[in-house]
């Protein structure tokens, strides 16, 4: 499948200029070969106004300050916040989830953290 060459040249312009801009052409990319749906299927940056915000179903989610639920916790935030395509991009082998989780808390940057916080915050909230 040929992708459109995107209005934004990808080299001329940060991330952040590309997911701000107006411009109706939007960068996209082809998956990876192999994947089932390379040859019908890419992906393309959505303009700010079409973006949505996932609302999680089912379990509560777990907390950070409850001991027996942080590797859960840890777990959960690897899969939502780290960029992954198999497990071994989450942790290693024999690596716990909280001493992945650990390691990716250095490495993320600082709009993860507020996330993160926030979320904990909520929880906090609907104990008061």
């Amino acid at each position: 499948m040929e992708v459109d060459e995107p209005a934004i040249a990808a080299g001329s312009h940060s991330a952040e200029d590309i997911l701000h801009s107006s411009a109706k052409t939007r960068p996209a990319g082809e998956l990876q070969t192999g994947h089932y749906e390379s040859c019908t299927h890419f992906l393309r940056v959505r303009r700010q106004e079409n973006r949505f915000i996932p609302v999680l179903m089912g379990p509560k989610m777990p907390r950070r300050d409850q001991e027996p639920m942080y590797p859960k916790y840890s777990h959960l935030m690897l899969i939502l916040f780290k960029p992954w395509r198999s497990v071994s991009d989450l942790k290693q082998t024999m690596q716990l989830w909280t001493e992945s989780f650990e390691s990716f808390k250095h490495t993320c940057n600082d709009k993860v953290i507020a996330i993160l916080n926030n979320m904990q915050i909520l929880h906090e909230c609907k104990d008061s």
